[in-house]
């Protein structure tokens, strides 16, 4: 009764699998003394449930595995039945051993999972510096970057960030120095990174579109040494509210550090070594502020060499620079150019999405882009004869998206959390069919997929994801604490740590991971990810906010999308959202914002997620929807789209006007 109530009110079923024990006595002398003689005892049953064992009683125990082909193809459901016959075994072998104790796996499985889960040996560790310069002493009249209207090879990128690199020395920046960076996407963020890096120092990513009061925070949290902005009115901003004008980050443009004359006997630089810092970057905060993740160059040359194998990079691909540089893609587009000798395209600052990608793609002849689902979803269908290879990644990929766009060309999913250097895992080529899965470690990495009790669990079952190799992260800065929950050793006598993702996952038959949730309250949304605690935690920061609570909704298809609730005073959902503009990036601000007498609670306390009630959504024509431009044409050319039936919609400009 449970059960069926539950499936009626639209929620997961409380449990998929039957155990059955079948007892049929059969008394023999009792049918004796009447004549009779019963031959044999069979019973034909029929379950409604995906995966049924059923055992039957006599001399020996009979047990059957029923399965239903739609959820359980064959192998799982041998191995199952394997897995079962092993577990009775063990148990009668030491009947004194804890349940909690018994063996997981069977030899064949630990190995195949351990075959599995190996990327391979670490190679020779190169720094992300070494990646560039090799390629510009290898092609040196080869295009680098390519810009709205001039290109630079890779001899003239590689001579400016020389001279950058020596005048960022000079204001003290060496090997494991800090220094911001806040440029729109251009070319001169691309040549500001690898000046860092040239310089010994870790480059610290502040997207100038973010609000001054976050770019303050990340200044004084970090505590730069020097900061690299587009004007010196942007700087002093953000500068000023941190407490920094008369002390702390020395504040330039490039054009300024490009002038700043150089002092007498000026030193070269010391070059980074494989396991100093290549880059810090913020994210999203489960108690209420972001946090820095601590990336050393260690793992970017492992991942340059595996993509440009993965990918079949050649150096007369054009990469397309896309993602925000506060999202650690943006490196990774920068590696699938460089690591290969290609070029890297950098459009203009402004939306690329829908449309405008679409231009830029037939523009600039890209021929390798990496692109998240709900971007590419808003991309027309059409032809697009340069891109060979195109990646998607940092959120989950539909069916749908890989049947449009899979034919004719190389389609790769990646997978990977900021604190494991990009990517983790890549899938093999995708083909039309199926949901796709997030593939096979990259190149000196190790992926278990491990129970509470950090056991490996067999293929097929859900588990969490922990990495390990040459990738994992120095660990947060300045959040000991926070380091110590997430980056445990190894428990498999490595010797080094394991980075736990919270990602929860499973090993299909073909030795490949499939991404099935999260274990904690932490969502994507267009590709960034958000601590829902984060945004709560400012919504309560607010005069007259008693409670709060935020989630992701998807009341129509292809519309998810931020939803905050408040509870304890008056307030406006218009101001609070406006409140929240001033402190938070525009992705974090809920689309729209519920007020209620109080917030749900579940009977031990915690916020009721189930029964927080759906927005109306028409009060959204009543608000002023600050996120960019970007933004809003992917959600409502994704909303539109689904609501009329068709293919694609586009936004025109008089829509914004």
């Amino acid at each position: 009764r449970i059960q069926a109530e539950a499936a009626l009110a639209g929620d997961t079923p409380l449990f998929d699998s039957l155990v059955v024990f079948e007892n049929y006595p059969v008394d023999q002398d009792s049918a004796a003394e009447h004549g009779l003689e019963i031959v044999d005892v069979t019973a034909n049953e029929a379950t409604n449930y995906p995966l049924t064992l059923v055992a039957y009683d006599g001399e020996r125990v009979e047990v059957q595995l029923r399965y239903d082909p739609d959820a359980f193809d064959t192998v799982n459901a041998d191995r199952l039945a394997d897995r079962f016959a092993f577990h009775l075994r063990a148990l009668v072998e030491r009947p004194d051993r804890a349940v909690g104790a018994l063996p997981l796996l069977t030899g064949a499985e630990h190995e195949e999972l351990t075959r599995w889960g190996d990327g391979g040996s670490a190679r020779a560790g190169r720094t992300f510096v070494e990646v560039f310069t090799e390629q510009a002493h290898r092609s040196p009249g080869a295009t680098a970057l390519v810009g709205a209207d001039q290109e630079w090879t890779y001899a003239e990128v590689d001579a400016r960030t020389d001279d950058l690199a020596l005048r960022l020395h000079a204001l003290g920046v060496t090997r494991g120095t800090t220094v911001g960076v806040s440029l729109e996407r251009g070319p001169d963020l691309i040549v500001a990174l690898l000046a860092v890096m040239k310089a010994g120092g870790a480059y610290l990513p502040i997207d100038p579109a973010y609000p001054v009061e976050r770019q303050a925070f990340v200044i004084a949290d970090s505590g730069v040494r020097v900061l690299l902005t587009e004007s010196d009115h942007q700087a002093g901003a953000a500068a000023g509210i941190a407490g920094t004008d008369d002390s702390g980050p020395i504040r330039l443009t490039l054009d300024a550090l490009t002038r700043r004359p150089l002092p007498e006997g000026a030193t070269v630089p010391v070059p980074p070594e494989p396991d100093d810092l290549a880059y810090l970057i913020y994210t999203s905060g489960s108690t209420g502020t972001p946090k820095g993740t601590m990336v050393t160059h260690r793992g970017t040359g492992e991942l340059a060499a595996s993509m440009a194998e993965r990918f079949g990079t050649r150096p007369d691909f054009r990469v397309l620079q896309l993602a925000s540089s506060s999202f650690d893609a943006s490196v990774m587009e920068v590696l699938m150019a460089f690591g290969a000798g290609a070029a890297l395209v950098v459009p203009p600052p402004g939306p690329l999405v829908g449309e405008d990608l679409a231009r830029t793609l037939l523009r600039y002849r890209v021929g390798l882009t990496i692109i998240p689902p709900s971007v590419l979803a808003s991309v027309p269908a059409g032809d697009y004869p340069d891109l060979r290879v195109l990646v998607v990644g940092a959120e989950a990929c539909p069916a749908e998206l890989v049947n449009r766009w899979a034919p004719g060309r190389r389609m790769v999913n990646a997978y990977g959390p900021t604190e494991i250097t990009i990517a983790a895992s890549l899938s093999d080529p995708l083909a039309t069919g199926g949901s796709p899965p997030i593939g096979r470690p990259v190149q000196g990495t190790r992926l278990r997929v491990l129970d509470r009790g950090l056991r490996p669990v067999p293929g097929g079952v859900v588990g969490e994801l922990y990495v390990g190799g040459a990738g994992v992260a120095r660990g947060y800065w300045g959040r000991s604490g926070l380091t110590a929950e997430r980056f445990v050793a190894d428990p498999f006598g490595s010797g080094g740590r394991l980075y736990r993702t919270g990602d929860l996952v499973r090993w299909n038959v073909a030795g490949q991971l499939e991404y099935v949730g999260r274990a904690d309250s932490q969502v994507k949304l267009r590709g960034f990810r958000i601590e829902p605690g984060e945004i709560e935690s400012a919504l309560v920061a607010i005069p007259g906010v008693g409670q709060a609570a935020v989630t992701v909704r998807e009341d129509a298809p292809g519309g998810r999308a931020l939803v905050g609730y408040v509870a304890g005073g008056p307030a406006d959902p218009a101001s609070l959202r406006e409140e929240l503009a001033a402190t938070l990036p525009a992705h974090m601000v809920p689309a729209v914002i519920v007020v209620l007498d109080a917030v749900p609670l579940t009977p031990n306390g915690k916020t009721d997620h189930r029964a927080l009630p759906a927005p109306d959504w028409g009060e959204l024509t009543a608000h002023r929807y600050t996120a960019p431009r970007s933004e809003v044409e992917g959600v409502l050319a994704g909303v539109f789209a689904s609501v009329l039936g068709v293919e694609r919609v586009g936004v025109f400009d008089d829509f914004f006007a």
